[in-house]
């Protein structure tokens, strides 16, 4: 299987991976969405072992922000 990134930056990153799952705001109630634009988050994990090793990557249920290593990106 091919690395999702093979050169490349952390935020080039966390704009490829969060095309992996679709904006889930709309899933979410808009409380949720409101506590995401203000910095308290849902995280849910990617299970991207197998593409990106040795990272973690996070992405918030109810907002676009990725994390990747414990840095937050909006993407």
């Amino acid at each position: 299987m091919k690395s999702v990134v093979s050169t490349g930056s952390d935020s080039e990153l966390a704009a490829r991976v969060a095309k992996l799952w679709p904006h889930r705001e709309h899933e979410a109630s808009g409380v949720l969405g409101l506590l995401g634009r203000a910095g308290v988050h849902g995280w849910r994990r990617l299970d991207l072992a197998t593409l990106v090793p040795n990272r973690e990557v996070l992405h918030c249920f109810w907002c676009s922000k990725v994390k990747i290593d414990g840095v937050i990106y909006d993407v």
